[in-house]
């Protein structure tokens, strides 16, 4: 298994027979085996989380698949607009929030988002995966009660739905704009479920703050599980 990070909640997962790719909107991806399935993932319609270009990788490899958060609307009119072969509709799979798919020997299953659309959790291989899209504890100073209750509720309930669920890799927000709460979605995290590898994500590229969550009373405890995704390709 290979994991590569992209940018920003972009990641990709290379496994024997297929790659998983969650919430790919900008930089470099890897060239993959053109036997292999491409199965691409994104939670919902923020454009730090979706852009059109991922349709592009169907003129690229002969089997591709895309899972979509609901929220992502489509038609054939909008994608001919685009310059899209509105075919590309045939390879697209709606996800609705709690819902459990299997296709082609994947699992998935969706969580509802705090923020839009869903975040997922995907077996392939023996594996399971953790993308939580924009599935976080967000709380903003200034919202007005009880906004930030309400959302610490939500959250709570999503994780407490998958409690000691282990996953071999999970990619979790860890987001500088919240201030004082920024490792708060992510400490739950920790705490509630059994993942081996944990990948900070949505850090507007500022990596310092995967040191500066290490330090914090739950970040020593799990450390080690936490990696440093200011590096981009975990062989493992």
């Amino acid at each position: 298994m290979k994991i590569t990070y992209i940018y920003h909640s972009g990641f990709a997962i290379e496994l024997n027979t297929c790659v998983l790719l969650f919430d790919y909107y900008k930089g470099e991806l890897p060239l993959w085996d053109k036997g292999k399935k491409i199965y691409i993932f994104a939670s919902h319609k923020h454009q730090d989380h979706f852009q059109l270009k991922i349709f592009d990788l169907v003129k690229k490899y002969p089997k591709v698949h895309f899972f979509l958060g609901s929220d992502i609307k489509l038609n054939e009119k909008y994608l001919e607009r685009n310059r899209i072969d509105p075919s590309v509709l045939g390879q697209i799979t709606k996800v609705e929030k709690n819902k459990s798919i299997s296709l082609e020997g994947l699992e998935i299953r969706s969580l509802r988002s705090t923020d839009a659309g869903v975040a997922f959790i995907v077996c392939a291989e023996g594996y399971r995966f953790y993308h939580a899209g924009d599935l976080n504890w967000w709380h903003w100073e200034g919202e007005p009660y009880p906004w930030n209750e309400n959302m610490e509720k939500d959250y709570k309930k999503e994780i407490d739905a998958i409690q000691g669920m282990h996953f071999d890799a999970a990619f979790v927000p860890l987001d500088p704009r919240l201030g004082k709460a920024y490792g708060w979605g992510m400490d739950y995290f920790l705490e509630h479920t059994a993942a081996d590898m944990v990948f900070p994500m949505h850090m507007w590229e500022k990596y310092e703050y995967i040191g500066k969550y290490k330090t914090t009373s739950v970040g020593k405890r799990y450390k080690e599980r936490i990696m440093e995704t200011d590096r981009t390709e975990w062989e493992l």
